[in-house]
């Protein structure tokens, strides 16, 4: 099951690397599945999302703890919902992680930002479609320690005590104000942009309904 004990947790071996992929991309289309149909719009909209913020996440890999995803959860799960929210953090950590090194971390990766994604859901950042930039930020700060200390669970295999963990917290402090630090950047300078370009759009049978609604009130 296990290789080695990399930076973040133990190595798969392939055949377990292969069904964590396939568990994970099920539980991802497990959250998109509901009651509402989703139009040809929201399923464009989440793959090019999961696409892009994975190939951004990738490129940014040489800046340390630098983490375009934490903010791009957390606005999803306030635009469109803690379960989209989570299924996006699931495939933003399988796909960038299939680049940049699976393992027994992906685990913590995919539900620590779940985690954030459903922590924006419930922070009231998009009211009646306002953004509030004050809040946004905040919860980006918050949203920075929240997946890291999650992520830091990976490295508890056995051998690692609790105080060898709490010295492995400590150490990570600079990296998770690094973390905080890009988050709170991302808020404001793209927040904003993001917001309005997730915002959620009325379906072609609200829309009908609303214009027959109309004439049937008015005409």
């Amino acid at each position: 099951m296990f290789q080695a004990l990399g930076t973040h947790g133990p190595e798969l071996s392939p055949t377990m690397g292969l069904v964590l992929d396939v568990v994970l991309l099920g539980f991802a289309f497990l959250l998109l599945a509901g009651p509402n149909r989703r139009s040809v719009h929201d399923v464009v909209l989440m793959a090019t999302l999961v696409v892009s913020v994975s190939l951004l996440r990738v490129v940014m890999q040489p800046l340390p703890n630098v983490q375009p995803v934490t903010l791009a959860c957390l606005l999803i799960g306030a635009q469109l919902g803690a379960r989209r929210g989570a299924a996006f953090a699931v495939m933003v950590a399988m796909l960038s992680n299939f680049f940049m090194g699976d393992g027994w971390w992906t685990i913590f990766q995919a539900a620590g930002w779940a985690t954030v994604a459903v922590f924006g859901s419930r922070f009231s950042l998009v009211v009646d479609g306002v953004y509030n930039s004050g809040r946004t930020c905040l919860a980006a700060i918050l949203s920075a320690f929240i997946f890291d200390f999650i992520v830091s669970l990976s490295i508890l295999d056995g051998t690692f005590g609790a105080v060898e963990f709490m010295v492995y917290l400590a150490n990570g402090i600079p990296f998770d104000a690094l973390h905080a630090l890009g988050n709170l950047t991302f808020a404001i300078w793209f927040g904003v942009w993001f917001s309005g370009l997730i915002a959620p759009r009325p379906s072609l049978e609200t829309l009908e309904y609303t214009v027959v609604d109309g004439h049937g009130i008015h005409g």
